[in-house]
């Protein structure tokens, strides 16, 4: 293990440095983009095909993107001053761009009603959060920046991949509504569940079961057994909440069989 328990900065090379510039920047609009879309667009969230579906999370967990951009603004400032100091932290922050690329994206097109390019926007960031999870989780050992950081950086993507690997099927369902699928249809939205709780299950286990995705699925899941019961469905809900006991019980395994 490199990663350090110091405060002193890493070096910087050349090529590294103005990207994490650019990183910072872009963790920094994340902050504003909700204020600008609301503006322009209203809160969509509340209305239309995205806030229809019986697997949509209950209103308040919505409150997580705030909790989520602004670690990620902490994450990216910190790693500007310190850095991560590991022969892949270029990949890792050219992925942590498109994603926070991505996210002010999403808003803008799911404002606009155009679901399924939503849901394209939501599969890109998941693909490139597993790919920063897999570093940081797999290849720990490379880090050579303060050891705060690392489980900092760990914990804040950790959070927005399960928060975002779940909601994504919300938005799978979303888009099917707006294609003229009946929202009140439940047998084809639990299996949308299952399938969000396999696709945890199995992250749980690829990712070695960090933390900060574990918080992130469970608080997905337990607001769409909430939403499923507040939508008078409580088949849905129970599925999920049977769902979210499930990715723990993954969880338990996963760091059971990690211990020397």
């Amino acid at each position: 293990m490199r990663v350090t328990s110091g405060t002193a900065p890493t070096t910087n090379s050349p090529s590294v440095r103005p990207l994490r510039w650019i990183t910072a920047a872009l963790a920094l609009t994340q902050l504003a983009a909700p204020l600008v879309v609301t503006a322009l667009a209203g809160n969509f969230l509340q209305t239309g095909a995205t806030n229809q579906a019986l697997i949509t999370p209950a209103g308040y967990a919505f409150s997580v993107w705030g909790v989520i951009t602004l670690l990620s603004a902490v994450i990216a400032l910190a790693v500007l001053r310190f850095g991560l100091g590991s022969p892949w932290e270029s990949s890792l922050l050219i992925d942590a761009c498109l994603v926070f690329v991505g996210y002010s994206g999403w808003l803008a097109v799911a404002a606009q009603g155009w679901l399924w390019a939503s849901v394209v926007v939501a599969a890109v960031m998941v693909g490139a959060l597993i790919h920063i999870l897999l570093l940081l989780v797999r290849r720990r050992d490379d880090l050579t920046c303060p050891s705060w950081l690392a489980t900092l950086t760990t914990l804040g993507f950790g959070l927005y991949l399960g928060w975002l690997g779940a909601a994504i099927f919300a938005n799978v369902a979303a888009a099917l509504i707006g294609s003229g699928v009946s929202a009140t249809g439940m047998w084809w939205q639990l299996v949308i569940l299952v399938a969000a709780a396999a696709f945890a299950v199995m992250l749980t286990t690829l990712l070695r079961a960090p933390w900060g995705y574990l918080a992130g699925a469970l608080w997905a899941l337990v607001a769409i057994t909430i939403g499923a019961a507040q939508r008078d469905s409580p088949v849905i809900s129970v599925t999920a909440g049977a769902a979210a006991l499930v990715v723990v019980a993954a969880t338990v395994r996963v760091r059971r069989a990690q211990r020397p």
